[in-house]
């Protein structure tokens, strides 16, 4: 199997930091190049010792024709990053969270021609609870209301997360209606948890997902890399991927 050359697009960013080192240090991947915002750059050390940190606007400079860019940045970043991998033809793996009706429209339409795997969360409890969801969404009676409480550390910007509104959307999707509340908590350092409540006048079901550390939510990242480099084009999520990984054990 050949290497596959990876870009880290949002790199001086503390998710972007850490799937630096994963890539790194993860056999058959090949780091290929660090981004950062448009107008910055950096020398190598930086953030790594031989890869320096690169403007955006050239990111097609510096990223082999082919491979994969991860993309942990922000959602304004979106269609500089769009531009760039055009011009290589680079696959996409893109953890980014908050991007509007159109920015989600134009990830569609660059998956119509290369492979995206666009995700909220790279855990792999996540995908699990959005089966759940679905699963439960089918079955609990009508007399059942289910509302979400997420809690991440006080830094975190978005409110609620982008796996709190992913989350919703699958169970609204699948059970129709009205979204369910989200009650969104910022507070201390906690990673990051997600907490779903199911309830009617007699019975209450939850489920729970806690992420320890901030490298639970690296545990995708390879299988989504390695699964957007094996295909021609399409849009997929982490479902699409964990179950390639269950199929091949």
């Amino acid at each position: 199997m050949s290497t596959v050359p990876v870009t880290i697009h949002g790199a001086e960013g503390r998710m972007g930091r850490l799937v630096t080192e994963l890539i790194d240090r993860t056999d058959g991947l090949e780091l290929a190049a660090l981004i950062t915002e448009v107008n910055r750059s950096s020398s190598a050390e930086a953030i790594h010792p031989r890869v320096p940190l690169t403007s955006q606007d050239r990111l097609a400079d510096v990223h082999p024709r082919g491979g994969v860019i991860i993309d942990f940045s922000l959602a304004p970043a979106l269609e500089g990053l769009l531009r760039g991998a055009e011009a290589v033809g680079a696959a996409l793996v893109i953890g980014t969270t908050g991007h509007s009706a159109e920015q989600y429209a134009l990830i569609e339409a660059y998956a119509a021609s290369r492979p995206v795997v666009l995700a909220s969360n790279f855990s792999v409890g996540i995908p699990v609870m959005t089966m759940l969801l679905e699963r439960l969404a089918d079955v609990l009676p009508d007399t059942f209301g289910a509302e979400q409480v997420e809690t991440h550390h006080r830094h975190k910007m978005d409110r609620p997360s982008g796996t709190a509104r992913s989350l919703s959307t699958t169970w609204t999707n699948r059970r129709g209606g009205e979204s369910p509340p989200t009650h969104a908590l910022r507070i201390g350092g906690v990673t990051g948890e997600h907490r779903w409540i199911f309830a009617d006048d007699e019975e209450t079901i939850e489920i729970v997902h806690r992420a320890h550390s901030r490298r639970a939510f690296l545990r995708g990242i390879v299988p989504a890399v390695l699964f957007a480099a094996a295909r021609d084009r399409g849009l997929y999520d982490m479902g699409d991927v964990l179950a390639e990984a269950a199929a091949g054990r």
